[in-house]
């Protein structure tokens, strides 16, 4: 008997969150192994990276790396050596600095000892020309006392903390298992920028995840690089969301400034950085599920994702 490992979430109306919950589980029905079997590990690992705030970007790209504790061992390792022969001077890995003849060196077998990992790659690419996907703007009703420490939050931060949230609330509600203990660590950006911002984003990941889960999971920790022990342990595993955010965001720029021929296409290949075929390996980690929000050109307005926060949610951890 084949094991669902796709959990349908419980989900409002015609909302992002339902559109993805629609998609793994259409996936999911489709392709039997598509999804990863996390439900037997005690801790799941979520690193997370984002890619396209310069002003003339035209997409903001969300890139998730769900794997277990278990399978840990087997990409540290493989990390260590890469570091070893490649990166002795701990620079750091990320796709802004690929222009570093060492960091291109160390790419490709970095991103193959990812697939030491069992885990799940999810991405999202949302059209700024939306002005929002909340019903509305800021998304959190800052009139509540209970959420005052959210109106020093920029509007347009507040937007893109609540976004990831609802989408790794969907994502362990489709992959987790009742008291699993959720590790997600965060590129140490706007919506994680300090040690204050960093415990408010942990409040927000427990709420919300907790309109989408049907069950209780252990203790829900949240930090960033900035917990690294020196070794760029930490640093290393968010890199793979950041190269694959940075390689979605520059391929959706390509959609809208390069020929209009080009307009429909989508692949993971340039000249200058031949390298990133290694992303679209149907071998790969994590089976590489990508979505596009798209306004065809438009700007609207969407009522998605307009959810109710209360007082009854987990009991949430943080690292500072």
């Amino acid at each position: 008997m084949s094991i669902a490992l796709w959990n349908p979430v419980q989900t409002h109306g015609r909302t992002f969150s339902a559109l993805l919950n629609s998609e793994f589980q259409r996936l999911a029905a489709k392709y039997a192994d598509c999804l990863p079997n996390l439900r037997s590990s005690a801790t799941l690992l979520i690193g997370s990276d984002y890619s396209g705030e310069l002003p003339n970007a035209g997409y903001l790209v969300f890139s998730f790396l769900l794997t277990s504790l278990e399978s840990w061992a087997g990409w540290e390792t493989q990390r260590l050596e890469i570091r070893r022969e490649y990166l002795r001077d701990l620079r750091r890995m990320s796709f802004k600095r690929l222009s570093d003849g060492q960091r291109r060196l160390a790419l490709t077998p970095l991103l193959k000892a990812a697939n030491c990992l069992q885990g799940l790659s999810c991405s999202v690419a949302l059209n700024k020309q939306c002005e929002s996907v909340f019903a509305a703007r800021p998304p959190l009703d800052l009139s509540n006392p209970g959420f005052a420490a959210y109106r020093k939050w920029k509007p347009a931060v507040l937007d893109k903390a609540f976004f990831a949230v609802h989408v790794l609330g969907v994502l362990l509600a489709g992959l987790a298992a009742p008291g699993q203990n959720v590790m997600w660590f965060t590129d140490e950006d706007s919506i994680a920028a300090n040690d204050d911002r960093v415990r408010e984003l942990t409040q927000l990941f427990a709420w919300i995840s907790s309109q989408y889960l049907t069950f209780n999971l252990g203790h829900c920790r949240c930090g960033t690089s900035k917990c690294d022990d020196g070794s760029r342990q930490i640093e290393d595993f968010l890199a793979i969301p950041d190269m694959i955010a940075g390689a979605l965001a520059e391929q959706m720029q390509l959609r809208i400034e390069g020929p209009s021929e080009l307009s429909t296409v989508f692949w993971m290949h340039r000249g200058d950085f031949s390298e990133w075929v290694t992303l679209s390996d149907h071998r790969s980690y994590a089976g590489a599920i990508a979505e596009v929000v798209t306004t065809a050109g438009r700007k609207y307005r969407s009522p998605i994702l307009d959810l109710l926060l209360d007082d009854n949610n987990l009991g949430p951890d943080s690292y500072a």
